[in-house]
């Protein structure tokens, strides 16, 4: 018998733009994708699991490892030998991140970026740990704050690039930067790779390479997942999830649960209901 997965969400209206979860006994594949706006931090408990894919890491990172992850990184996660997996996971969306970074002064013409994607530093380890059972259990929200302030100042302490380093791919090339809105919007109906080639004035053909290039995902995943995450922001909102699936132009319910559960690790109920 498969042990129970047990996956709970946290948001605190203190902390606005923070969301934590934390996941027992699980066996889920993650595939490879980013979260286009989310920086996110998460902490192995227990078990072992390949973050950045087995082919691009020799072996699986186990309890204890830090992930470190910026907007549009790509990433997965795959327990080794299928075997359960306890994890906490922080996201941090940019205008959370925006706050927090005025917050410890840094260079504010530059958003700050992990230097580091797989860590293995006890102290760091040790920080979150108590962070993420600190948020779980606590009803203080001053102690919440600063705890995320502190864990916040050690990270890019640590593990930060340098002010005005950050390299944004995306505005090399003015057409990747205008397909991404496109496929950004409008979930509500259905787009054809010939429209978008055609309004950012590419063959579909070069138009698949360039965006695979600059992003390293192709056009159809992208959309897919910012379709998920404006279903995780209406389900925030307490959207109901059958509308949540029309809103986000999923063609049916199941569809759109099975989407939502591959690369969120939960179906649209489960988040909506620990809203």
């Amino acid at each position: 018998m498969k042990p129970k997965i047990d996956t709970i969400f946290y948001r605190d209206p203190a902390l606005p733009g923070i969301e934590l979860c934390r996941v027992n006994k699980s066996s889920h594949h993650f595939p490879e994708h980013f979260h286009d706006n989310l920086y996110l931090i998460s902490l192995i408990l227990s078990g072992h699991c390949y973050c950045l894919g087995q082919r691009r890491q020799n072996s699986a990172s186990g309890p204890g490892c830090v992930t470190l992850l910026n907007p549009g990184q790509i990433h997965s996660g795959v327990p080794a030998d299928n075997r359960p997996l306890d994890y906490a996971v922080c996201h941090i969306n940019l205008n959370a991140m925006a706050r927090l970074a005025r917050e410890l002064e840094l260079n504010p013409n530059s958003p700050p970026e992990f230097s580091s994607t797989l860590l293995n530093d006890p102290l760091l380890s040790a920080l979150l740990n108590n962070l993420f059972k600190t948020m779980f259990a606590s009803r203080d929200s001053l102690e919440k704050e600063a705890l995320m302030i502190s864990a916040c100042h050690f990270l890019f302490s640590r593990y930060g690039l340098e002010s005005g380093s950050r390299k944004d791919p995306d505005f090399r090339h003015p057409p990747v930067i205008k397909a991404r809105d496109i496929l950004s919007s409008e979930f509500d109906r259905k787009i054809s790779l010939k429209e978008v080639a055609r309004s950012v004035g590419l063959s579909q053909y070069h138009f698949l390479r360039t965006f695979k290039r600059e992003t390293g995902i192709s056009p159809h995943l992208f959309r897919t997942l910012q379709r998920v995450e404006a279903a995780k922001s209406l389900l925030k909102r307490k959207t109901p999830p059958v509308q949540v699936a029309l809103e986000t132009g999923f063609t049916d319910q199941s569809h759109f649960s099975n989407t939502f559960r591959r690369y969120v690790g939960a179906t649209p109920g489960q988040y909506f209901a620990q809203n």
